[in-house]
């Protein structure tokens, strides 16, 4: 995969994880047994329903958010990124976080594995 094409697919994944959040576009971002950890350290999301699940979760805590990819290193079938994201919740506060990212894609372009890196503390203290 070419890096301008693994960017252009995870940038469209973040857009629909956080600014516009859709499920349906965001799991068809998946193949049908995809993992997500999200983050690294918590059990992994096996499969488009329980990352569908992971998703519905998110939108009740967050209202339209953006990350932002920074910067992003593709080698064969995987790529790292490095993000940032300016988070809004539903009460209306804001969070800066910062993340890596590693992607990992199968033949058919689809997300084999997703492994998020970040500071889970500060993220989970906007929404204790």
């Amino acid at each position: 995969m070419k890096e301008a094409e693994a960017r252009q697919i995870i940038e469209a994944y973040f857009h629909a994880a956080m600014k516009e959040p859709d499920i349906r576009v965001f799991t068809a971002f998946f193949a049908p047994d995809g993992v997500l950890e999200d983050p690294v350290g918590t059990p992994p999301l096996r499969g488009r329903e329980a990352i569908a699940s992971f998703l519905e979760a998110g939108k009740s805590k967050l209202g339209p958010s953006e990350i932002v990819v920074r910067e992003i290193i593709t080698c064969g079938s995987e790529s790292a990124v490095r993000w940032s994201g300016d988070l809004l919740t539903k009460r209306g506060e804001r969070l800066n976080i910062e993340g890596i990212g590693v992607f990992t894609f199968d033949e058919q372009n689809k997300l084999r594995h997703v492994r998020e890196f970040y500071d889970v503390a500060k993220l989970l203290a906007i929404f204790s």
